[in-house]
């Protein structure tokens, strides 16, 4: 039978000596397995594709009861590991805490145990980029619910 765990051993020994990283396998009902992976820099269709054949090939037979999906995480979607938070050092992120409040600004710092985030407030002139604060904000990885990645258009 196939499990997350096997799937997740495989895919991190493909993945060894190169740039991506593993982000999340989910075994989903009707047999869907789901497996995404990023990169620091574009991670392309093909070297998806290698990937899912490899992990195919490494599963024989009893693969074929699957639908294997291999993908990128989206720009809208949470981040899941510590290497995304890496990724994404100096780029605009939204926070969602805990307690409901959201936190958009610059990712600046990282440790085990808090990032580092300038905040951004918008310009009170009508045509004018937003402002990030001078001081950095700390937040405690235990506050945070969600973060994600943004788009800015200029």
């Amino acid at each position: 039978m196939i499990t997350e765990a096997i799937v997740k051993e495989l895919v991190e020994r493909h993945l060894e000596g190169s740039t991506h990283f593993l982000v999340a396998v989910e075994l989903r009902p009707g047999n869907k397995l789901v497996v995404e992976v990023d990169d620091d820099r574009a991670i392309t269709l093909n070297e998806l594709a290698e990937l899912n054949k490899a992990v195919r090939d490494d599963l024989g037979e009893e693969a074929d009861a699957y639908e294997m999906q291999f993908s990128s995480p989206g720009m809208g979607r949470p981040f899941k590991v510590m290497r995304q938070y890496q990724k994404h050092m100096g780029r605009i992120v939204d926070v969602t805490l805990n307690d409901g409040r959201n936190l958009h600004g610059q990712l600046t710092a990282l440790n085990g145990s808090t990032l580092g985030l300038r905040i951004q407030h918008p310009s009170k002139v009508k045509g004018r980029l937003p402002k990030l604060d001078e001081e950095v904000t700390t937040v405690p990885f235990a506050d945070i619910k969600s973060t994600k990645a943004t788009i800015t258009f200029n």
